[in-house]
């Protein structure tokens, strides 16, 4: 949508596919976009959609995408009530959480009330309590490192899993991190806020807060992948589409942004490269109507 202000402001005939199923829309507020921190993230699309209505060459359909096709000068999108051919696509399909895969029975009830995914997103709100950090082995103790910024009281579950890295564990110590490998047998909550962690040994493990680094996400489409675009390592070694200045794939045309890309941007981020994109695609346009 952020493109698609950038390309109408250009007059550019310009559709949005939109099936109105945000990433972030279990959460009750988001946070970090300036100017819209604090807001549901469904009031932000309701301006957004409000904003984007006064461009004549703007089109918005509350529609999902089923398939995306390369048909010699033209792409050609599927959905699940029309198809349309265009000369560009941006993909911004985002990607889904699977939270009943991560297999911690309760989690799901406050995944985005209480806890969360990203604490430059959420750390704020949960500053100094009493947080946990849920995930495996490895990413659990090291994103530990990053929770501790807001609060002095964090505790590590493993849920099972060993952490056989003595240099990890000896860091955990240094900082006063607890670490707690046992099995988890259930999380109990109140209206979504986390406040205890029962383990399978019964032991209970008072929390008011916490946070988890893999979220068992998935892209929402299979578009990236079926076309076959190029990959690269990114952050964490997290495997993101390859894509030059203009956030245009190796494919001509194909463009691919936020989430859809990374797999995790965030609001702000994923605003800046639709706007980014928008502009590029402007350029080109000109460009390519231009008459030396």
């Amino acid at each position: 949508m952020s493109a698609a202000l950038v390309l109408g402001r250009s007059r550019i005939k310009t559709l949005i596919l939109n099936t109105e199923k945000p990433r972030n829309l279990v959460t009750t507020h988001s946070h970090g976009f300036l100017t819209q921190d604090g807001k549901h993230p469904s009031d932000i699309l309701k301006t957004a959609k409000e904003q984007l209505s006064k461009y004549p060459s703007v089109t918005y359909s509350i529609e999902k995408a089923t398939d995306l096709k390369q048909d010699d000068e033209w792409y050609r999108v599927v959905t699940e009530k029309d198809e349309y051919l265009a000369k560009r696509v941006i993909i911004a399909t985002g990607y889904k959480d699977n939270i009943e895969e991560v297999g911690i029975k309760g989690l799901a009830s406050v995944y985005g009330k209480s806890v969360y995914p990203c604490p430059f997103c959420d750390g704020f709100e949960l500053a100094d309590k009493k947080l946990a950090v849920f995930g495996d082995a490895f990413m659990a103790p090291m994103f530990s490192k990053t929770i501790s910024h807001w609060s002095n009281d964090v505790i590590v579950f493993t849920n099972g899993e060993n952490v056989e890295n003595e240099d990890l564990k000896r860091s955990l110590q240094n900082n006063r991190v607890l670490l707690v490998e046992e099995e988890i047998k259930q999380l109990h909550s109140t209206n979504g806020i986390l406040q205890k962690v029962e383990l399978a040994s019964g032991k209970i493990i008072e929390r008011e807060g916490g946070f988890i680094p893999d979220t068992k996400s998935t892209e929402s489409t299979d578009f990236a992948k079926k076309l076959r675009i190029s990959t690269e390592k990114g952050p964490f070694d997290m495997e993101v589409y390859k894509v030059d200045e203009n956030k245009e794939t190796d494919i001509k045309g194909l463009y691919i942004i936020g989430d859809a890309r990374t797999g995790w941007s965030g609001v702000a981020v994923s605003v800046a490269e639709g706007s980014m994109v928008g502009a590029a695609i402007t350029h080109q346009i000109i460009d390519e109507e231009w008459k030396e």
